[in-house]
C-alpha cells in the first residue's frame, strides 16, 4: 500500500504545502517521494487557494492508496494580524481537495492522535518520519499513519 502524507508549513507569511509518500507498513515505512508546492501569492486567503488548486494539480500525477493531513493544535496567536495565513484553513482546503481525488474519508491528527492509531508512542512515531524525511517530519507522520489504516 501507498500513501499520502500532508502537511501545511505556515512558513512566516510564505507558506508551503509538504508531501511524503511512502510504502509498506507503519512499523516499517519507506519512502517513495516527497514534494513541497509553493505559492507566491501575498494575500492569507488567495495562498490558501493557490496551496488546493497545485495540490488538486499534482494528484493526478501521483498514485496512494490512502492519505491523511498532519493537522496543528489550537495554539492561540498572538495578534489576529500577524496571524493573517490560516494553517487551518489550508488544511481544510488540503482535505475538500484528497476527498474529492480519492473519495474516501482522509485521516487527520496530530503525532498523538496519529501515534494511538497505529499502536506507537509518538517519540518512535515521530523518530520513525524523521527517519524518512528531515525537512517534511510532519507530512511523513501522516503518511505513516495512514499506513496504519
Amino acid at each position: 500500500m501507498r500513501t499520502l502524507g500532508i502537511a501545511i508549513d505556515p512558513g512566516g507569511g510564505n507558506p508551503k504545502l509538504l508531501g511524503v509518500i511512502v510504502r509498506g507498513t507503519a512499523a516499517n515505512p519507506v519512502l517513495e517521494d516527497e514534494f513541497e508546492l509553493k505559492t507566491s501569492s501575498t494575500e492569507a486567503p488567495e495562498q490558501v487557494a493557490a496551496l488546493a488548486r497545485l495540490l488538486h494539480a499534482k494528484l493526478p500525477g501521483i498514485e496512494f492508496d490512502e492519505a491523511a493531513i498532519r493537522v496543528a493544535g489550537t495554539r492561540p496567536v498572538a495578534s489576529r494580524f500577524k496571524g493573517n495565513f490560516s494553517r487551518a484553513h489550508a488544511e481544510g482546503a488540503a482535505l475538500y481537495v484528497l476527498r474529492e481525488h480519492i473519495k474516501r474519508p482522509i485521516g487527520m491528527g496530530d503525532p498523538k492522535s496519529f501515534a494511538m492509531e497505529i499502536g506507537a508512542s509518538k517519540d518512535d512515531l515521530v523518530a520513525r518520519a524523521k527517519g524518512l524525511s528531515k525537512g517534511k517530519t510532519d507530512a511523513a507522520i501522516a503518511a505513516i499513519a495512514a499506513l496504519g489504516t
